[in-house]
């Protein structure tokens, strides 16, 4: 008698059922320089090279536009929301805000549309709003590794948003 192997389906289930609506909001032919933080598109993709910057900026048929980024700070829509609570925040603050800083940098180096919107503090600790759930999503990471605590993620069903909350 011969025994058979589960047959794997190969179906794959859609990570992300919601598009971004500033991704696709203004289509942009050809190269364009964002106005604000001088980002800029070419080949179908945002950089933050300076030296494309100064020359495609010379071109004289440039289009200048917001980049998603600058439109979601500008819009207040947030794609993640950070929150860090607990008495270690406030012993550990300098260290612990150097360490999103950091990653902050690390990530505009690959993706520049990836920011911090806004630092509060609050009663409890601090709230930090991103441009998308990716940054928000490593930054808790990264103090997770650094510090360990707690950290939990809660996922929006009708947008793309991250609610994480960091506590030690």
């Amino acid at each position: 008698m011969k025994i058979r192997k589960p047959q794997m389906s190969n179906t794959r289930k859609s990570m992300d059922s919601t598009a971004d609506p500033y991704l696709t909001a203004e289509k942009i032919n050809g190269d364009a320089v964002c106005k604000k933080c001088q980002a800029v598109y070419h080949n179908k993709r945002w950089s933050a090279d300076q030296d494309l910057y100064k020359n495609i900026k010379e071109q004289k048929n440039i289009h200048l536009v917001l980049c998603s980024a600058c439109r979601k700070v500008k819009d207040n829509f947030p794609g993640g929301i950070l929150k860090i609570k607990g008495d270690f925040y406030s012993e550990h603050e300098e260290d612990i805000m150097n360490l999103i800083r950091n990653e902050e940098k690390r990530a505009q180096g690959f993706n520049p549309l990836e920011r911090i919107m806004e630092i509060s503090t609050t009663p409890a600790g601090v709230e930090i709003t991103t441009t998308n759930e990716k940054l928000t999503q490593k930054i808790g990471k990264s103090i997770q590794r650094a510090y360990q605590g707690r950290l939990q993620y809660k996922w929006s069903d009708g947008t793309k948003l991250l609610r994480a909350e960091w506590q030690r």
